[in-house]
């Protein structure tokens, strides 16, 4: 891995010029660089002052990411049909525990980072005559009110985005009321939080979206950030808030280098923004 002593280059990639910045502000669902095309979805400023530290803490934007559909649920494979008030957990993203739902061993190439799962819900073989509805919701917390699936004795399908647990074991829940149904899960996208992060011109970090794991200011307008993926193959880009400044971002394994230089031309310490897009 490259490291601090990289010459400074007008080659780098990402050479931004410096623009007005502002902190984050409001929440919405954008989609990430595979996907190619934005989703509207607004939501309202979640931002929080930490008192005790005078950090301002905001729940970021999403990136959306498509998944080739796989399925990751299928009852029908081990004879475990959705009797009426049956609850089932089950895991969506990483690796494991996935063959005994009924699901592709391995898993569908969804991250444990994941925040929202979107997929394709289908009740198969409800018994006839039969009426129901499913719920589903983050394993761990509370089941919501809404319904995702109503079903009768066809089978019926529905696309839907799930918010998925915060940390191990399984990911999403699952209820049925009513009837009795077969159910079968293929994802095809999943949301996951952006690689963004706002540094202090020490290298302290004010805010940034969870994704960074540290920041370091290694000499004058010299900084290293270290985030929770490769970023080898991702683009840079970071800005200041003074006009003027002009910065570069250099990506390299799981590492960003940002060089910032002042009016003159000079190596200089400043806050900066930086977002990498992969």
């Amino acid at each position: 891995m490259l490291g601090s002593t990289l010459p400074r280059s007008r080659k780098l990639l990402g050479v931004v010029a410096a623009a007005a910045f502002s902190a984050i502000m409001g929440l919405t669902l954008t989609s990430g660089a595979a996907s190619g095309a934005g989703l509207a979805a607004p939501s309202e400023d979640t931002r929080v002052l930490d008192v005790q530290t005078n950090a301002i803490t905001t729940n970021p934007e999403l990136l959306y990411v498509p998944v080739t559909p796989c399925r990751i649920v299928d009852t029908r494979t081990y004879d475990q049909r959705f009797a009426s008030l049956t609850v089932r957990s089950f895991y969506v993203g990483g690796t494991f525990g996935f063959a005994p739902q009924g699901g592709k061993s391995g898993g569908c190439g969804i991250p444990t980072s994941a925040k929202v799962v979107s997929a394709t819900f289908t009740a198969v073989d409800p018994v006839a005559d039969s009426y129901g509805y499913l719920r589903a919701w983050a394993a761990g917390t509370s089941e919501p009110q809404a319904t995702l699936l109503n079903y009768n004795d066809d089978r019926i399908s529905i696309g839907g985005q799930i918010p998925l647990r915060a940390g191990a074991g399984t990911d999403m829940t699952m209820k049925n009321y009513y009837g009795s149904t077969d159910l079968v899960i293929d994802v095809n996208g999943y949301y996951t939080q952006q690689l963004q992060a706002y540094i202090s011109t020490s290298g302290t970090v004010l805010d940034q979206s969870g994704r960074l794991v540290s920041a370091v200011n290694n000499s004058a307008g010299t900084y290293t950030l270290t985030w929770d993926r490769d970023v080898s193959t991702c683009s840079g880009q970071a800005s200041s808030d003074i006009s003027g400044y002009i910065l570069s971002v250099y990506t390299s394994t799981n590492v960003s280098y940002v060089y910032v230089d002042d009016n003159a031309g000079n190596a200089s310490n400043y806050w900066f923004n930086v977002v990498i897009n992969c």
